[in-house]
């Protein structure tokens, strides 16, 4: 009866858990072997990307080129970074970035996990000034004295920048990936007893006697598998410090793009409010000298006044731009909130640079001179030590076996107990696993980033070329301009301006000539903000300052 009752019970105990491991054992497969090629099967639980997790040990910009990924037979999925291949693939070199727009390198690439764009304003278009007269002296102004040059802004963006400083530790870090691929492997201390008797030995039942060791394990790398890791590691190391390198010119080339984008917004502020005072005056005159019940002089002066409104709406939008420039500004250079306000830029936008050498002299100093490219040669040279290394993988540890002492007792027989030692050597017979998946992948890596490498260097050329082209029209269009087109207008308003002293046309018509002026001053300022814009960007697309 009482097995009956037990029987009974135990169903109903273990009934619910059974069926939630059953659920559960059934549902695992499932999960495990979805098959993308059929649409109604959704994984059951989806996490989200979060993207990389702040303070994780991993690189930011990555292994780099010539990485491998991790070796299938290591415990952990992966060595340390560039030591026995990477967690992710890294060999991939950087892909060329707006090259049609500034000729300069801002990679974008599926190895290199970069820092986030820094929050540089966009491309300050020119902000659209009333009408004016041509004045050469605003284009001409070099900025208060106490304001900011374009050396010192480079100087404070090497020393101060947030993002340059914290990725500096990326090769304090390598070195300490040095250090741990150079540590030897730590010798095995084991200590066991033998024989011990369940009671004691009889004559009936001999035995013993009871034995005592103490061992001794040493790892020898005889395949000198220690040496090619710091050899990897180093390499590692060289590579990040010329990918190091080029990030800090990418980050020159914002600081290029800020300051002109200030300079310009600044020159925007100061022709706007020129252009307020000259409006201001001109109203103020028509209406001196105004006859009372003149309908004409009177519809002349409304006309003029809602364009002087709109001379100080256009000089509210040039106030805002100039301050987003230096906000812009102020974030590359860290410069602290409460000391932005007071950002000026000192140095002319115009002024007489010198000639660029040309497109063929640019792309030979550019093949030199460009990190980028340094890393990418670096990265040839890694991914040959990386096949070394994968190579001195084939044959583990051979490790030497040492039994200083070996002590027998004796006692329970009556007899002087004995001391012995012992000396073996255990390795692995290389039969089944050699590394040969693991060597071959670094074989074809090599390949692989010698094709990256000359991709790499001919897109670099296309790039010194494409900067050259554009330095050189923009100069040409600004020359034109000011050979040209400005000398004309200039004559032209001047003309018109004695006629409107001496009444042969009226305001209305000066105020139309005026326009006109005010267009080609717009022109004037955009071209020599796109040919300043074009001698810095060709300093970033050769990786060199050749143009101050």
């Amino acid at each position: 009866m009482g097995v009956r009752m037990n029987s009974t019970r135990l169903p109903a105990k273990w009934c619910c858990w059974v069926g939630i491991v059953l659920w559960c054992t059934a549902a695992v497969p499932v999960c495990a072997q979805d098959d993308s090629t059929t649409p109604q099967r959704q994984a059951i639980i989806e996490f989200p990307n979060l993207g990389p997790v702040p303070g994780t040990t991993e690189p930011t910009l990555g292994p780099g080129p010539g990485a491998l990924v991790p070796s299938m037979d290591t415990p952990s999925g992966g060595g340390g970074i560039g030591v026995i291949g990477g967690r992710r693939r890294t060999s991939r070199l950087p892909r060329g970035g707006k090259g049609l727009a500034g000729a300069s390198s801002m990679m974008a690439s599926r190895g290199m996990a970069l820092p986030e764009t820094l929050p540089t304003p966009v491309a300050a278009a020119s902000v659209p000034g009333p009408a004016t007269a041509i004045d050469d002296t605003i284009l001409d102004d070099e900025g208060p004295a106490d304001g900011i040059t374009l050396d010192a802004a480079i100087d404070r963006i090497m020393t101060g920048n947030l993002d340059i400083r914290a990725l500096r530790h990326e090769l304090t870090q390598a070195d300490a990936d040095i250090l741990t691929a150079g540590l030897r492997t730590n010798p095995l201390i084991y200590m066991d007893t033998q024989f011990i008797p369940y009671g004691q030995f009889t004559d009936q039942r001999p035995g013993g006697p009871t034995q005592y060791d103490l061992n001794i394990t040493y790892p020898l790398d005889v395949s000198q598998k220690r040496q090619a890791r710091t050899v990897v590691a180093r390499m590692a190391k060289s590579t990040l410090e010329a990918q190091f390198q080029d990030v800090v010119r990418r980050h020159i080339d914002n600081v290029y793009r800020g300051f002109v984008n200030l300079q310009a917004a600044r020159i925007d502020r100061l022709m706007a409010r020129s252009s307020v005072q000259r409006q201001q005056q001109f109203l103020d005159n028509l209406k001196r000298n105004a006859r009372p019940g003149d309908d004409a002089a009177a519809d002349t002066i409304d006309h003029l006044s809602l364009v002087l409104e709109r001379a100080r709406n256009s000089l509210g939008d040039a106030e805002e731009a100039f301050a987003d420039a230096q906000e812009g500004l102020a974030v590359l250079l860290n410069i602290p909130v409460e000391q932005t306000a007071s950002l000026e830029p000192r140095g002319r936008l115009h002024d007489a640079f010198p000639t660029p050498p040309s497109a063929e002299e640019l792309a030979t100093i550019a093949l030199r001179c460009r990190p980028d490219l340094h890393a990418a040669r670096l990265g040839v040279t890694r991914a040959g030590a990386e096949v070394n290394l994968q190579r001195a993988n084939r044959f583990d540890d051979v490790y030497l076996f040492y039994d200083p002492i070996t002590y027998q007792d004796n006692r329970p027989i009556n007899a002087l107990s004995s001391h012995s030692w012992a000396v073996g050597l255990t390795f692995a017979l290389p039969v089944f696993n050699r590394n040969q998946g693991n060597i071959a992948r670094a074989q074809s890596n090599v390949v692989q980033t010698k094709l990256e490498l000359s991709s790499l260097e001919r897109r670099v050329v296309s790039e010194a070329r494409l900067a050259e082209r554009e330095c050189q029209r923009s100069r040409e269009a600004l020359e034109q301009i000011e050979k040209s087109i400005l000398p004309r207008v200039a004559a032209t308003l001047r003309r018109k301006t004695e006629q409107l002293s001496a009444g042969t046309i009226s305001a209305d018509d000066y105020q139309g000539h005026l326009d006109d002026a005010a267009e080609v001053t717009q022109a004037h300022r955009d071209a020599i903000v796109r040919h300043r814009r074009a001698m810095l960007d060709l300093n970033t697309a050769v990786g060199l300052r050749i143009l101050p």
